[in-house]
C-alpha cells in the first residue's frame, strides 16, 4: 500500500507546478507561502474526512460548532489566497485536536455574502443564523518582511470575544506561526492541553500582544560629511527589531504618547475621526484604558498630549472641526475617569515647544471667505472652561498651526522654524520668514483635512467637485479649499550630540488625484534628518512599512530617557489586499527603539 506521503505526491506536485507559473509575477515570499499553503491545503482536501473521523472521540465529549469566517488580508500586494486558506488550515487543526465541527463554507458565504466581512455589532446574530457556538475570524498583515496573524474567537454562550496573536518573522516561519495560533485557540477556548512534543517557539507566541519582528538594518546612509564632525552613526545592536501591537479596530487619524494617569508609564492615545481611545502599553501589551467621544458634528484631525498644568498627568488635547469651524476639546484623567477641561473651543489646537517658554498650548482661528484656517497663531490660556488667545507666536505668516516646529538645527542657540508646505516640501526658515532651505522630496503627506463643504452645500452648488485642491506647486482653479493636516515634525536629539534632529515620514501614493483624501498610501517609511550646514540631510531610515503611516510620536517628548534609548511609536493603517484597497478599519502601532552610537573614523 502506498505511503501517506506518496498518496499526495501527485496533488502536491501539481499545486507546486501551478505556483511555479506565478513565480514571475509574485515575490519570493509570496511564492514560498503559496507552496506551503497549497501543499497543506491539498493534504487537507484529500484527507479531510479522515481527520474528522479521528476527532470522533473528542466530538463525542463536546460537539462545538465553529464558523470559520474569511480572514481580512492587509498587504500591499494580492495575497487573497490567504482569505480562505488560513481558515481551512485552522479548521482542520481544530477538528483533529479539539473535536470541533466546522460550519459548511457554503452556509458561511450565504450568510455573509461572498467576500463579506463580519459586523462586530452583529456577531451574536450571525452565529445564531449559522447555527454556530463560536465564530473564528481575524486578519493577516504583511509587514517588514514578515507576517502577523490576528484571530478572534467569539463565543455565543459568553457573548464575548477572545483574541489570539502569532507572528512570522520570515517566510520560513509561516507554518510554525499558524500552528502556534491554532494551539493557542485549542488550549484557551476548548481546554485541550498542548502535547509536550509540541513546543511553543519564543518567536511566535499565540496570545502575546506584541512580538518583535526582525527587520534588516535600516539603509545605512550614516556617513561623515561636512557639518557632522569626525564620526558617523551606526544602528546599534538590538535596534534592528521593532514591536508590532495587535491590530485595533480604528481607522487611525492620529496618535500621541504620554503618561496620562501619572503612574510613570507611557500610555498610547489613538484617535479615529469620531473618538479617542487611550491604551495601556505594558510589556508590549495593548489594553484599553479610557475612551473619549466628541459630538457627532465634529471630526478629529489631530490629537496630542502634554502636562501643561504641571500635575504629573498629561492632558489630552483634541483638535476637531466640522466643515465650518473648529470645536476642539481638552480632557484629563482625575483618578477615576476622563474629565472635560474645555470643549467646543473655536481654535485649532496643539501643544508647541517654544524657545524660552517651554511647551505651551497654541491655537489658530478658522479663516473666512472659504479659507479653512488663517490669522495669527496664539498662545492659549484657560479661563474656566474657555480658551483665551493672548500672546502671538513668533512664526512666519506662511505657516499654520499644524505645519511647523521650532528647532536649533546648528546648535548656535538660535531657533529655526522647520515647516511643511501644502505640497509637502520641507522648509527651514528663520523666525522672520527668511527661507534657508527647501527640500526636493516630499514628506508628511496624509489624508487628514479640515475645511471643505458640507453635504448640504455640495448639493446646492451644481458642478462643484469635492476636494479640488492644490496638488503640485503652482496649481490653480481651486473651487474651494480643503486644508490638509500633515504628519508632525518631531524634534529630538536621537544621536545624543546635543543638537536637534528631525524625524518625519514619507508616504508613497499609488496614484495622484484631485480628490486627495481618496488617495491610497500603500507604504511609507520613517526618516531621521540632520542639518549639515546647507540643508537637512538624511541620516537613517526604516525599511518600507506596508500600510499608510498616519502619525507618530517619541517617548523623549514626555519623560527623560533614563535608559538613554529613544522610542519612536508609529501609527499605521493596515493596507487591504488588491480589490480591497479602500478599507481602513484596522490600525496598528509599531514601536522602534532608536538606539544609535557614534563610530570613530
Amino acid at each position: 500500500m502506498p505511503s501517506l506521503e506518496a498518496g499526495t505526491d501527485h496533488v502536491v506536485t501539481h499545486c507546486r507546478c501551478s505556483c511555479l507559473r506565478t513565480l514571475f509575477t509574485s515575490s519570493y515570499m509570496e511564492f514560498i507561502m503559496k507552496i506551503y499553503l497549497l501543499s497543506r491545503l491539498s493534504f487537507v482536501s484529500v484527507f479531510f474526512s479522515l481527520l474528522l473521523s479521528l476527532s470522533t472521540a473528542h466530538a463525542a465529549e463536546k460537539h462545538s460548532v465553529v464558523a470559520f469566517l474569511p480572514f481580512t488580508v492587509n498587504a500591499s500586494k494580492d495575497m487573497s489566497y490567504l482569505r480562505d486558506g488560513l481558515g481551512e488550515m485552522l479548521a482542520s487543526r481544530l477538528s483533529a485536536e479539539a473535536g470541533v465541527v466546522a460550519v459548511d463554507r457554503k452556509v458561511v458565504e450565504a450568510t455573509l455574502g461572498i467576500g463579506g466581512k463580519p459586523d462586530p455589532k452583529q456577531l451574536q446574530a450571525l452565529a445564531v443564523k449559522m447555527g454556530a457556538d463560536y465564530l473564528l475570524y481575524g486578519s493577516v498583515t504583511s509587514l517588514g518582511g514578515g507576517m502577523s496573524f490576528d484571530a478572534r474567537v467569539y463565543s455565543v454562550a459568553a457573548k464575548s470575544s477572545e483574541t489570539f496573536y502569532a507572528t512570522a518573522a520570515k517566510e520560513g516561519d509561516v507554518m510554525t506561526a499558524i500552528d502556534v495560533l491554532a494551539w493557542g485557540i485549542i488550549e484557551k477556548t476548548f481546554g485541550r492541553k498542548r502535547p509536550d512534543s509540541v513546543a511553543v517557539p519564543q518567536s511566535a507566541v499565540a496570545g502575546a500582544e506584541s512580538v518583535a519582528l526582525q527587520t534588516a538594518h535600516p539603509d545605512r546612509t550614516f556617513r561623515a560629511t561636512a557639518g557632522f564632525g569626525n564620526s558617523s552613526l551606526l544602528w546599534s545592536e538590538g535596534a534592528s527589531q521593532f514591536f508590532k501591537t495587535r491590530n485595533v479596530p480604528l481607522s487611525l487619524e492620529g496618535i500621541a504618547v504620554g503618561d496620562v494617569d501619572g503612574d510613570g508609564v507611557m500610555e498610547v492615545v489613538m484617535a479615529d475621526r469620531e473618538k479617542v481611545v487611550v491604551y495601556k502599553l505594558n510589556a508590549g501589551r495593548l489594553s484599553e484604558f479610557a475612551q473619549i467621544k466628541l459630538l457627532v458634528r465634529y471630526k478629529i484631525h489631530a490629537v496630542n498630549v502634554a502636562d501643561l498644568n504641571g500635575n504629573g498627568k498629561a492632558e489630552i488635547y483634541i483638535s476637531a472641526a466640522d466643515t465650518a469651524m473648529p470645536g476642539s476639546m481638552g480632557v484629563e484623567w482625575d483618578g477615576k475617569e476622563m474629565v472635560t477641561l474645555f470643549e467646543d473651543a473655536r481654535y485649532y489646537i496643539r501643544p508647541v515647544k517654544v524657545p524660552g517658554l517651554g511647551v505651551v498650548l497654541a491655537g489658530q482661528r478658522a479663516g473666512s471667505e472659504g479659507v479653512a484656517i488663517s490669522g495669527p497663531i496664539y498662545i492659549l490660556t484657560r479661563d474656566g472652561s474657555q480658551l483665551v488667545g493672548e500672546e502671538r507666536l513668533p512664526v512666519p505668516s506662511r505657516v499654520n498651526i499644524f505645519d511647523f516646529s521650532f528647532a536649533d538645527l546648528d546648535g548656535d542657540g538660535e531657533w529655526e522654524v522647520v515647516a511643511l508646505d501644502q505640497w509637502n516640501k520641507l522648509l527651514v526658515m528663520k523666525q522672520s520668514g527668511k527661507l534657508l532651505w527647501k527640500s526636493e522630496d516630499r514628506y508628511g503627506a496624509t489624508k487628514r483635512f479640515i475645511g471643505g463643504k458640507s453635504a448640504m452645500q455640495m448639493t446646492q452648488q451644481t458642478g462643484a467637485r469635492r476636494g479640488a485642491t492644490k496638488m503640485v506647486d503652482g496649481a490653480t482653479d481651486i473651487l474651494f479649499e480643503e486644508l490638509y493636516v500633515p504628519s508632525r515634525i518631531l524634534v529630538t536629539d536621537v544621536d545624543g550630540d546635543g543638537i536637534d534632529d528631525i524625524i518625519v515620514n514619507a508616504n508613497t501614493a499609488t496614484w495622484t488625484s484631485l480628490v486627495r483624501s481618496s488617495q491610497v498610501f500603500q507604504s511609507g517609511t520613517m526618516l531621521g534628518l540632520k542639518w549639515n550646514g546647507v540643508g537637512l540631510q538624511e541620516l537613517w531610515r526604516t525599511r518600507k512599512i506596508d500600510g499608510y503611516v498616519v502619525d507618530y510620536d517619541a517617548r523623549s517628548h514626555h519623560l527623560p530617557l533614563k535608559d538613554g534609548v529613544e522610542e519612536l511609536s508609529v501609527g499605521v493603517v493596515a493596507q487591504g489586499s488588491f480589490g480591497d484597497i479602500l478599507t481602513a478599519d484596522e490600525s496598528m502601532l509599531l514601536v522602534y527603539p532608536l538606539q544609535f552610537k557614534a563610530q570613530e573614523q
